[in-house]
This record gives C-alpha cells, structure tokens and sequence, in this order.
C-alpha cells in the first residue's frame, strides 16, 4: 500500500517539476517601415508573452522607436533551440537588408 502511495504522490507531483523548468524565448520589433529591427538576447520567460511584447515595445518607445512591432515567439523548454531562432530571425532581417539593433533582455524584463 506504501509502494502505492508513493507512486501516485511521484506522479501526481511529476507535472509541477516539469512546469518549474524555465522556459526560453527573445523578442523582435521591427519599424514601420522595416528598416530597423530589434533583437533581444535569449532569456528566461517569467511572464505572458502579451506582457513581453507590450513591455519590450513600450521600452522601444521610450528609446526613440514608437510603433514598432513587437514580437515574442513562443517559449521553449531547450536554451539551444530558443538561440537557434534567434539566429535565423537575425540571419533573416539581414537578407531584407535591415539594420539590426542588439538589446538586452534586462532593459524592459525589470519593469512591470
């Protein structure tokens, strides 16, 4: 009965070990006119991705680039394949001939 029960408290807890594992993402902007585009490093996603793109285009604004599309693609579980897509968005942008501005996560993650 022990053995029983300590099965099904493993699996019953199995969920919350997979969701505390942090999940990966960065976020792109691009102007208007698509000439300029923002790339943020790869880090950790503690919030909503509505929240990230709201929060990384309201830190653009106020740095001189107000209307520009935010974007955050979907987080991931594996650090590799978040800066593998980082590289192709990056790897992209630049076949358009767009400008790319490097940020960092932290200038708009400290805000809320």
């Amino acid at each position: 009965m022990r053995i029983w029960m300590a099965l099904v408290a493993i699996v019953v807890s199995l969920p919350a070990v997979a969701l505390a594992q942090p999940r990966w993402t960065f976020c792109v902007a691009s102007s208007k006119t698509g000439a300029d585009v923002w790339i943020t490093e790869v880090f950790v996603a503690g919030r909503d991705r509505a929240e990230l793109e709201s929060a990384f285009k309201a830190m653009l604004g106020r740095n001189g680039a107000a209307g520009a599309d935010a974007q955050c693609p979907m987080p991931r579980e594996d650090k590799t394949d978040a800066v593998n897509a980082q590289f192709e968005a990056e790897e992209f942008n630049r076949k358009l001939g767009a400008k790319l501005h490097a940020v960092g996560a932290n200038g708009f993650l400290a805000r809320r």
